[in-house]
């Protein structure tokens, strides 16, 4: 079976992680309903358009979305399975940080949003099965109850202003994008950080806005407001 996780240097956000001490395992669903199951119940037409996804090379779009289509299907389809191989990979990651004396994170939700709380293995959720690593994640969902090691980062988008503005009263940092060419020094108030310079979010001031420049055709060009121009 191919590799759930992505190889620690495979991302080149992730993988400036490793400079403060951080080996972090990727996991990349197909995002949203592209595998004919829905991965992100707080979707947006403007996320949907400027996901990540279709960052980086345009020739290996192809390729990538077939391997993300199938571990997503594998995912809904074959439940144990999938599990078996994502807790097998989990603990490689974590002897493997081990040998590289990194401490072990995982991001999970890296082009998806599902409540991986709720996701059980054998009855524990893979937060108690590997209380040595951070996990982390974004979110467009309020009001989830997670593990001490998961740590959620909410993310504004053009439609959930006034959940954006809850979950800052109830402690969780916002990440907004920014057109490549603007990033405010604060945004409704609060002080607006480079989300881009490294991507462990467990590691950012609180409260803050976590800064994300626009990546991709589709992202800078966006026009649904999913990008944030006004600062305000």
């Amino acid at each position: 079976m191919p590799s759930l996780l992505s190889k620690l240097d495979s991302n080149p956000k992730t993988a400036k992680n490793t400079k403060h001490g951080w080996g972090t395992a990727v996991l990349h669903l197909a995002p949203a309903s592209m595998s004919g199951f829905q991965v992100c119940q707080g979707r947006s037409a403007g996320c949907e358009a400027a996901c990540l996804h279709y960052a980086g090379n345009p020739l290996a779009l192809r390729n990538k979305t077939r391997g993300r289509v199938r571990k997503t299907q594998l995912f809904f389809q074959n439940r144990k399975v999938f599990m078996e191989q994502l807790v097998k990979e989990l603990g490689a990651h974590v002897r493997l940080c081990q040998k590289l004396d990194l401490k072990p994170a995982a991001r999970l939700n890296a082009t998806s949003d599902l409540p991986w709380e709720r996701i059980r293995h054998n009855g524990q959720n893979v937060m108690e099965l590997f209380p040595t690593i951070q996990f982390y994640d974004y979110t467009a969902v309020l009001n989830r109850q997670v593990p001490e090691n998961y740590h959620l980062t909410f993310s504004l988008k053009e439609d959930n202003a006034d959940k954006a503005r809850e979950a800052l009263t109830q402690g969780l940092n916002v990440t907004e994008v920014f057109p490549d060419t603007q990033f405010p020094e604060t945004f409704w108030g609060y002080p607006v950080i480079d989300g881009d310079e490294y991507d462990f979010r467990p590691s950012d001031p609180n409260p803050c806005i976590v800064g994300l420049k626009a990546k991709g055709k589709a992202a800078k060009e966006d026009q649904t407001g999913f990008i944030q121009r006004v600062f305000s």
